[in-house]
């Protein structure tokens, strides 16, 4: 299998895999989307609310600010806790949330819990667990996603044109190392719906155009090490029950 990067940002990446299949694709997917290991609040100790919002819509909102760890520094029973005391007139964001390990924080700071007017009073305790997404979606670290490199034959380029696309562009889309976009492809598919044999789409049976972004509990090179450490977690069972 071969691996080559397409484009990057800090916090996605598009791959180019070559010698691949769609099981192993999915897999990855599914690790990513589903099974790497976050922290995430789990519980919340409300001692005074004086705010706007119940205790459960309180829970709720900080249950979901995404927190950051280190990959590796933490195991699966791994916990923290986190201390909120803030009295109005403030607006309480994920900045006042105070760890007890000041190696796990919020992934940004300028995430809005709930605003409280003069004299009102917020104070609790939090508790953050390791989980994931299988569990709940406030343990998702990421999402990704994939598609077969697709090629085209265009035999009506008129057909083309009136869908919206140039063809001398498509043709030169196909003819490189990832084939056609998302853009072209999705166009391409209309053409041939609405005009059969227009357009010939090839697609390429062990190449993928495989694209990855993390939420920022985990910079995307952990991301795509703890989904890969996940997945070879899972072939060792296999082959153990085998």
């Amino acid at each position: 299998m071969k691996v080559e990067l397409l484009s990057r940002d800090e916090e996605s990446a598009t791959f180019l895999i070559k010698g691949a299949n769609t099981g192993l694709m999915n897999a990855l997917r599914r690790i990513v989307i589903s099974e790497v290991p976050v922290f995430a609040v789990e519980e919340l100790y409300i001692y005074e609310n004086d705010s706007p919002l119940w205790d459960e819509f309180i829970a709720h909102r900080v249950g979901l600010i995404p927190l950051k760890a280190e990959y590796g520094t933490y195991t699966p029973t791994s916990e923290v806790m986190f201390q909120l005391d803030v009295t109005g007139p403030a607006v309480v964001t994920a900045a006042h949330l105070k760890p007890s390990d000041p190696s796990v924080v919020p992934v940004d700071d300028k995430i809005v819990i709930v605003k409280l007017m003069d004299g009102q009073r917020l104070r609790f305790d939090a508790k953050a667990r390791v989980g994931t997404a299988r569990e709940h979606a406030k343990f998702q670290a990421g999402l990704a996603s994939y598609r077969h490199v697709y090629r085209v034959e265009i035999k009506d380029e008129e057909a083309v044109r009136k869908g919206g696309g140039d063809p001398a562009k498509i043709r030169e889309e196909s003819s490189s190392t990832a084939g056609l976009s998302d853009a072209s492809l999705s166009l391409l598919k209309d053409v041939e719906e609405e005009q059969p044999g227009a357009v010939n789409l090839y697609k390429n049976p062990d190449q993928f155009i495989f694209y990855v972004e993390t939420y920022g509990n985990l910079p995307l090179r952990d991301l795509l090490r703890a989904a890969f450490d996940v997945l070879e977690e899972k072939i060792k069972e296999v082959e153990e029950e085998i």
